[in-house]
């Protein structure tokens, strides 16, 4: 085995801030190669040494088609009872790689699977499950020998062949593919390790393991790296199981379409007199029910799409959106910068003439305020014009601002901000 830990080191991760809920429901829908080793089960161990708890179920009939899964009553029952957050689909083995059956089965059936999977559960997300080629290749035919794929000389030959229909599918469908075959491949590739069986087809614990692995973090979209379960295998392999699971997951997320159903937080604003109006830009691709809390910065927060604030006092505040779907969450921050305007300025310690002006101003102000510094800002907030006082009538040049609206703030009276209307 060559040396990659180290080396593994020196790669940074792409992973996403995506936080996900702790309890997680999945059902698993396949044949022999989720069965083996009950790969469930390993991918909920991994879960538990991560500190999350995966509720799994199954339904994994020896040599199962999907197609067979449509008009399974079993299958049918477990994904109507609703509530799984993912559902796996993983082809017979032989299938992707025969273009019939590739066409005219597998992929048919997987969307007739995902929209009775959306059907049942509006919050679903559907994983497709990437096996893996045959040890030395080989035809691949159907029992009558009726259609076949073609002579694959040894093992990156099919897997190329199911790598190519896995992920298709998925771009198809627009859900993730768990890219366990690749994961394999790296590995066979870089080591004389064995993942198959005696049978030089189904998995032995290392090859369930590495899938595991690649199940777990398509399923939190976080690293494997470091996690304390290894199904028995010695350490050291299942460490460097771990790095080749990370490396091709989040080394090319986009290729596997990590993050498809994830919810990206969005928004806008813009400051309409002393208010500011806020825009909200999320989106899931899950389906169109977002929950969200907006964080103004100023200690009071709001759970509407598209809020109103009026800020208390003028300044740069931060503002936070939460966006929520039924799984994952997604934060975005913006400076916002505020203005508090006074549309009654008969109290004020200054007065601005003529306003509406054309293109000058005259202030007048308290004489203890002579000398003292004035700003102007635009009306989304934007620090445009700044300079002092001198005497106690000073006159301002705007000639040079477009027309618009603006707010004049003098010394330390920032609350007491004078709306000026360029014509």
């Amino acid at each position: 085995m060559r040396n990659v830990i180290a080396t593994l080191f020196t790669i940074i991760f792409s992973v996403s801030n995506f936080l996900a809920q702790d309890t997680l429901s999945v059902l698993f829908i396949g044949n022999s190669y989720t069965s083996a080793n009950n790969l469930p089960l390993l991918v909920q161990s991994l879960s538990s040494s991560a500190g999350k708890t995966l509720n799994i179920d199954s339904n994994m009939p020896g040599g199962y088609l999907l197609s067979g899964h449509l008009n399974d009553a079993t299958t049918f029952s477990k994904i109507s009872q609703g509530n799984w957050d993912y559902v796996i689909l993983q082809e017979q083995s032989q299938i992707p790689t025969i273009d019939f059956y590739r066409y005219n089965d597998m992929y048919p059936a997987m969307t007739e699977l995902k929209a009775l999977i959306e059907q049942y559960n509006p919050c679903a997300r559907v994983i497709t499950y990437m096996t893996w080629g045959r040890r030395f290749g080989g035809q691949q035919c159907d029992p009558s020998g009726s259609n076949c794929s073609p002579v694959f000389s040894e093992f990156n030959h099919m897997q190329d062949s199911l790598t190519s229909a896995y992920t298709e599918i998925s771009s198809l469908l627009k859900v993730q593919c768990a890219p366990v075959g690749v994961t394999w491949q790296n590995i066979l590739n870089d080591t004389t390790l064995v993942l198959h069986s005696g049978d030089n087809s189904h998995p032995n614990i290392d090859g369930s393991y590495v899938a595991a692995l690649s199940l777990y973090s398509s399923i939190w979209k976080l690293p494997a790296m470091g996690l304390s379960y290894n199904a028995g295998i010695s350490a050291e392999r299942a460490t460097y199981y771990q790095s080749q699971s990370d490396i091709t997951l989040f080394g090319l997320p986009n290729q596997w379409d990590l993050y498809i159903n994830t919810p990206t937080a969005n928004f806008n604003f813009q400051n309409v007199g002393n208010a500011v109006n806020f825009t909200n830009l999320s989106v899931s691709n899950v389906n169109n029910t977002l929950n969200y809390k907006v964080n103004f910065g100023d200690g009071t927060t709001s759970n509407d799409q598209n809020p109103t604030h009026t800020y208390s006092s003028n300044g740069t505040y931060t503002v936070t959106l939460i966006a929520t779907d039924c799984i994952f969450t997604d934060t975005i921050s913006m400076q916002v910068n505020a203005l508090a305007a006074l549309e009654d300025h008969t109290e004020s310690s200054f007065l601005v003439y003529p306003n509406p002006t054309a293109n000058v101003i005259t202030v007048t102000q308290e004489s203890n305020y002579i000398g003292a510094s004035y700003t102007l800002m635009n009306n989304i907030g934007n620090k445009v014009l700044e300079g002092q006082l001198n005497t106690s009538k000073t006159s301002i040049d705007l000639s040079m601002l477009a027309k618009g609206i603006y707010f004049l703030s003098l010394g330390d009276k920032n609350n007491e901000a004078i709306k000026v209307v360029i014509e």
